[in-house]
Parts: structure tokens; C-alpha cells; sequence
């Protein structure tokens, strides 16, 4: 572990998907979903810097030794967190064609992972090997090869998706972490003033958008019309 968190060792190795089976002691009540649970609902309350395992027990109304018969690590917590939160994206529920199947699903991960900010920043901790994670993850390729892509592009199609997706929802929420509306008011007067400066950005003042999922959606729709011409 370095101090700006799991070293590139610790990000494959340490998954707590890849560790043997845990012995799991008999305790009334305490399970590791109502852990998991209980987790999701502190992290979207508190963010991750509200997140430890003593408070973590304090919320369940348990001895924190009693939380490590069923996860070792904070990092173990809130890699079962985010799966469960993936777990909430819904899967389809009739037959679309490609690109509208894209379209509902990249929307639909977008909308559940605004419900829990703290989530986005996961992204890249440790590998998505998870239950939830992977049948998504499953699902993108199965619809990226329904639009004919090769072989070799499916992969950097799922890349320039989700990375596109997982870009919009964390520039949203730290925009709207703060005052968004006095922070643009301040960046167009900015612009204004330095015209000369930038003659193309603040040419454009007045034709940006602050409407975070219609920009999404014009943005997703580029991309998926790409597919279907290369």
C-alpha cells in the first residue's frame, strides 16, 4: 500500500475476487451482504472519506472484529460496494436492436452511478472482476458484436464507451460538488474579459450546455453512429 493508495501489485493481486474463500464465522445478523449494504449506504451519506470499518460496524451495531470474519480490508469494502452498485444497472428486459440497446445501457450505468457519486472515483482501483461487473461488462461486448464491429475492435469500442460515460459522470459531479451556476457565471465573465485571448471560447459562451445528460446523450449518439460506418 503507498500513501495515495494500492500500489500496481496491490491492484490485481489484492482483489478480493482473486482471494481463496474466507472462513466465515457464524455471528446473528451480521452477513456479508448486510455489510455490503450498510457500506453503500454510509458511502453515499459520507463519501469515502466516511467510510472506515469502526464506523462501519457503528452503523451495524456490531464489534468491528466481528466485520473482519467476512472482509479483511476497507479497500475489500468498497470493492464490494461498487459491485453491488453495478448490480443496479438494470439488464435488458426485451430485445433491442445494437444501438439502441447501447444507448439505454450506457444511459442507464450513467443514471446509477450518479445516485452514488463516490463510485466513479473506483474505477481503475482494482479490476472489475466482480458478479454484477462482469455480466455488465458481458453484456457490452455481446452488444457491441451484435453491430458487426471486428473481432479486434469490440474491445476499444467497450474502452471508448465506458471511459466516454464514466468522463461525463465525474466531470457532473464535480461541477455540481460546488455552486455550479455562480462557477459558470464566473468562467463566462472571465472569458468575456479576455476575448482577445480566447476568441473561440468566448465565442461560445452563450452555446454552452448545462444540461449534463442531453450533452451525454448528443455525445453517446456520435459515438455509436461511428460504429455503424466503420
Amino acid at each position: 500500500m503507498t500513501k495515495n493508495g494500492p500500489s500496481q501489485t496491490e491492484r490485481g493481486s489484492s482483489t478480493i475476487w482473486l482471494k481463496p474463500a474466507k472462513r466465515v464465522r457464524d455471528v446473528p445478523g451480521l452477513t456479508r451482504d448486510r455489510i455490503v449494504q450498510a457500506a453503500v449506504e454510509i458511502l453515499d451519506m459520507r463519501g469515502q472519506d466516511g467510510l472506515t470499518i469502526r464506523k462501519l460496524a457503528e452503523h451495524l451495531n456490531a464489534g468491528a472484529a466481528s466485520l473482519y470474519w467476512h472482509v479483511e480490508t476497507r479497500d475489500d469494502v468498497l470493492e464490494l460496494a461498487l459491485d453491488s452498485v453495478l448490480g443496479e444497472i438494470p439488464l435488458p428486459t426485451e430485445p433491442l436492436k445494437w444501438d439502441k440497446e447501447l444507448i439505454r445501457f450506457l444511459t442507464e450505468w450513467r443514471q446509477t452511478l450518479l445516485r452514488h457519486p463516490w463510485s466513479t472515483s473506483l474505477f481503475g482501483f482494482r479490476p472489475l472482476l466482480g458478479p454484477n461487473a462482469l455480466v455488465r461488462s458481458e453484456h457490452l461486448r455481446a452488444t457491441l458484436a451484435r453491430a458487426g464491429l471486428p473481432k479486434a475492435d469490440i474491445i476499444h469500442a467497450g474502452y471508448t464507451l465506458s471511459n466516454f460515460m464514466l468522463g461525463s459522470v465525474a466531470t457532473q459531479v464535480a461541477w455540481q460538488a460546488g455552486d455550479e451556476a455562480a462557477t459558470r457565471a464566473r468562467i463566462a465573465t472571465f472569458l468575456r474579459d479576455h476575448a482577445a485571448e480566447y476568441p473561440a471560447l468566448s465565442s461560445q459562451i452563450e452555446s454552452e450546455p448545462d444540461d449534463w445528460g442531453e450533452s451525454f446523450s448528443r455525445g453517446l449518439g456520435w459515438i455509436i453512429r461511428s460504429f455503424a460506418t466503420s
